[in-house]
């Protein structure tokens, strides 16, 4: 009976690690440019196959392009003055 316990506990253990390292995984795709929820699952359920995957997924360069801000005219800003 204690080694079921103790079984139990051990399996409880490894499956929050395993979620931990699964979100960890999933935000490094998200970071890459891929948001979509089944790298997460991925990662999740088949651990060792789920994460080179996520590893080698190329980096979405479209997502990290944006629009430099626009430079606007402020004439009551103190900022500008004097330099």
């Amino acid at each position: 009976m204690e080694f079921v316990i103790v079984g139990l506990l051990v399996l409880a253990i490894i499956i929050a690690i395993d979620w931990f390292a699964a979100k960890a995984m999933y935000e490094i795709a998200v970071m890459k440019g891929h948001p979509e929820k089944k790298y997460f699952w991925w990662c999740f359920w088949m651990a060792m196959f789920g994460y080179p995957m996520v590893i080698a997924l190329p980096d979405d360069a479209a997502h990290r392009r944006k629009a430099p801000p626009a430079r606007t005219y402020f004439p009551n800003c103190k900022e500008g003055k004097g330099k």
